[in-house]
């Protein structure tokens, strides 16, 4: 894949995508950056893209900036303080904004970590927003998450260890050189001590490089999560055959007070859905639009009602290799569904007698 394809499909996923059914899983780590504003996580990043070039490892970077009021860009533009890599082959580096998203990363950027770690990326860096204690997201799609403090925070590390404190992985004293290092190390690992996992800390100055190595020699003890690209697991919708959705819709949303559903036909499945809302998940009713449509068939011979459940996964790819590998039988290939996502069914043989619908994220 050429640099101009990555960053031509980088921005359909960062426009509502999904990822290519057939993108490589990758052996690429993805590493969290996250930390206090002013902590020089920008600084690092670049300093550790420039170890790991010596080191023959490519390198991508997600820098998720402050949203722009006017344009809804990002403002920071990492792009400009990584300048010494633009023109280096092994380096990708992505800017974009959190449009509005909390958590410290925006919403794609996590599909674009695995985007780059399937192309081929042995080192993929998130650097989050830089907005506080709230920045803790990271810690559920990163392999290894660095959280990066300076010298002199005082009570500001008790103030945030609620926060970012406890999703360290590594921590990394940036600006090792200014003085009361030792008093936040000390500070750092009193806390740590109330825990039971050992973290280190690390003293790193990004501007010089000191303590670079040593940081870059710790993440290559880590290994990539056998299941993450998989494990953003979670209820998508719940599937119900209707013989009619004008018949079933009013129970929906006038008895039930659901809002109006949304409409479409999948001309693939000779089937119309009608999708409503449920907080965070969906109800889809599914009218077959001929007699021999798979709901059609369902309807004969079981009647209205569940048809099936539906999960939304981080890496369809990775997750339907797995599921063949392992001798679960797919009903066909990834396509595309209603709303545009990605999808593939998993046969109710394999599953305990209900079928399953995968959605890409």
């Amino acid at each position: 894949m050429t640099t101009k394809e990555l960053a031509r499909l980088a921005t359909q996923i960062e426009n509502g995508a999904p990822l290519p059914s057939d993108l490589p899983v990758g052996e690429g780590l993805i590493v969290g950056i996250t930390g206090p504003p002013g902590a020089g996580k920008s600084t690092l990043v670049d300093a550790l893209t420039a170890e790991f070039r010596k080191r023959a490892k490519r390198v991508a970077i997600v820098a998720v900036d402050p949203s722009s009021r006017s344009t809804g860009g990002a403002i920071l533009g990492d792009r400009i303080r990584m300048h010494r890599h633009h023109s280096d082959e092994g380096v990708f580096i992505r800017s974009m904004a959190t449009r509005g998203a909390a958590g410290g990363l925006a919403r794609t950027s996590m599909a674009l970590s695995h985007l780059f770690r399937g192309a081929g990326f042995d080192m993929i860096f998130v650097e989050t927003v830089g907005v506080g204690q709230d920045e803790i997201d990271i810690a559920a799609h990163a392999d290894v998450t660095v959280v990066v403090l300076v010298p002199g925070m005082g009570d500001d590390v008790q103030a945030i260890k609620a926060g970012v404190m406890e999703i360290a992985d590594i921590f990394a004293l940036n600006k090792a050189d200014r003085p009361g290092v030792e008093q936040t190390e000390r500070e750092i690992e009193a806390m740590l001590s109330l825990g039971t996992t050992h973290v280190p800390v690390l003293r790193t100055v990004a501007t010089e490089g000191t303590g670079v190595a040593e940081l870059a020699d710790a993440l290559t003890g880590y290994r990539r999560r056998e299941w993450h690209p998989e494990a953003d697991w979670a209820i998508d919708h719940l599937g119900i055959a209707v013989r009619s959705l004008d018949e079933a819709l009013p129970f929906y949303e006038a008895q039930l007070g659901m809002p109006s559903a949304t409409r479409e036909t999948v001309e693939h499945e000779k089937v119309r859905v009608a999708m409503l809302t449920v907080g965070a998940s969906r109800i889809e009713l599914l009218e077959p639009m001929a007699d021999d449509s798979p709901i059609a068939k369902f309807l004969e011979k079981r009647g209205p009602g569940l048809h099936h459940v539906a999960m939304r996964v981080g890496n369809l790819n990775a997750v339907t290799t797995r599921l063949r590998d392992s001798g679960a039988r797919l009903l066909g290939e990834p396509r595309q569904g209603a709303g545009g996502h990605t999808y593939v069914f998993v046969h109710p043989g394999s599953a305990g007698g209900v079928l399953w619908e995968l959605i890409q994220a």
